[in-house]
């Protein structure tokens, strides 16, 4: 109990953001709903339509063992099938995010150790940055079909291109006068970057990874949405096929909830290893 009420204490203004966000969209549903109730139901349904009739109706769909098909739809059933739906793709998202801000940081701090050969790979590596990520989904598909492997290597690059460029800026805007007095007190070029530049570039990269943790949901549901049988983009699909506008929202409700505790988990690990926090 005390635990739930520093979480509000801490995190109320976001609390409170999400309740105007809901509540604006009650209103203009509502809106709608009075001038066209059999429309408003289809594209703009209620809170109480979405969380009361559209989440119910997920336990119709192919989410867990087929034993399941046939039974009463129900909220147990329906939070079953989301759960088995949700593990899919938070695995996809853990090891391509997770992959991906390895190499891109492992790779940036390796160029990084020669100015010569940093900027020489920083052009090429900015071009290939410019390429729109979701553009190259076909090119995924068409190399690794719609296998389990495509979806994940498509997060990875495209988690990769972003850390690669945000370790490699952070690289060039340490300030030499750091790096010339740990010269003058006798580190070695290794020794200087292992104490100065890694610890100097942190903050910046934090930023970039929350930025990345905002995004990841979104690259691993665009995979989803195209090469695969499973997970919540699945649903996702399933739902905009039949064109079931609260079952989308659930899902999308569920982003967000996903989202968020994982950028408050994020954050809380940050403050705890990186010592430039307050």
């Amino acid at each position: 109990m005390k635990y739930i009420i520093n979480f509000f204490l801490n995190h109320y203004l976001k609390i409170i953001g999400v309740f105007l966000l809901l509540l604006s969209y009650e209103i203009f549903a509502w809106y709608v709903y009075i001038d066209n109730p059999r429309f408003a139901n289809r594209m703009f349904p209620r809170l109480e339509y979405i969380f009361f009739t559209s989440y119910p109706e997920f336990a119709t769909y192919y989410g867990l063992e087929q034993g399941l098909i046939g039974f009463r739809i129900n909220f147990y059933q329906a939070t079953l099938v989301l759960i088995d739906s949700s593990l899919v793709t938070i695995v996809r998202l853990f090891l391509g995010v997770g992959l991906g801000i390895l190499f891109g940081v492992g790779t940036g701090l390796l160029l990084g150790i020669s100015p010569l050969i940093r900027e020489i790979s920083l052009p090429p590596i900015l071009l290939l940055r410019t390429i729109p990520i979701m553009a190259l989904i076909p090119l995924f598909l068409f190399w690794f079909g719609t296998r389990e492997i495509g979806i994940i290597i498509f997060v990875i690059f495209a988690v990769f291109s972003i850390m690669i460029v945000s370790t490699l800026e952070a690289i060039r805007n340490v300030p030499k006068i750091l790096l010339n007095h740990a010269h003058c007190l006798g580190a070695t070029k290794m020794q200087a970057y292992k104490t100065v530049v890694i610890p100097y570039i942190l903050p910046a990269l934090n930023g970039s990874i929350r930025v990345i943790l905002g995004i990841s949901f979104a690259l691993v549901l665009a995979g989803e949405l195209l090469a695969t049988d499973k997970g919540l983009g699945w649903l996702m699909i399933l739902s905009e096929r039949y064109l079931q506008t609260g079952r989308m929202l659930v899902i999308v409700i569920i982003f967000i909830i996903y989202a968020i505790i994982l950028n408050i988990t994020f954050i809380k690990f940050s403050n705890k290893i990186n010592h430039w926090k307050n």
